[in-house]
């Protein structure tokens, strides 16, 4: 049972702090209502506005803070490249909390950001304004599956170690 808690919760974690930021920033650039209409007009951008940052591997979106408080970017710019690494983190945190082992934990927080990234791939087939909507480079579909996939293993075992860390279980 430890490997689903930790599932559902770390993609509930994962896709509740995706959504958070997202408000924060368009909040502060104050492009709220242009999001809102972007939503209603196209609905399934949800996917690539909450599952979008798993499309990034870890070390890019570290970069992406970095270079954000480089070059002086915007409040907006800042949150959402802060979120892209918080969002996992926190949900790599709840999975090692919920899963009643190691294996749990781990697998949680992998299962979590395999589907992500399955998800997002599934739309360079089916709808890639999806995918252009979180600013996703789309090369073609079979490219943008393939970069996602891969993306999504390298999250799931960065981010799966601090789960590793925060496991309930501990051998002595």
């Amino acid at each position: 049972m430890g490997f689903g808690k930790a599932f559902g919760f770390s993609l509930l974690a994962y896709i509740g702090l995706n959504f958070l930021f997202l408000i924060i920033a368009y909040t502060i650039s104050g492009e709220l209502n242009l999001l809102f209409q972007a939503i209603s007009n196209q609905p399934l951008i949800l996917f690539g506005l909450f599952l979008g940052p798993i499309y990034f591997f870890p070390g890019l979106n570290i970069l992406g803070i970095y270079s954000s408080i480089a070059i002086g970017s915007t409040p907006d710019v800042l949150i959402l490249a802060i979120g892209s690494v918080v969002s996992p983190f926190v949900a790599s945190l709840i999975a090692g909390k919920m899963g009643e082992n190691k294996v749990g934990s781990f697998g949680g927080w992998f299962a979590t950001s395999i589907l992500c990234s399955i998800i997002l791939g599934i739309f360079a087939f089916v709808e890639p304004l999806v995918l252009i909507s979180y600013g996703i480079p789309f090369i073609d579909p079979t490219s943008t599956f393939i970069i996602s996939i891969m993306s999504g293993a390298v999250s799931g075992v960065f981010y799966g170690a601090f789960a590793l860390l925060f496991t309930k279980t501990e051998y002595f």
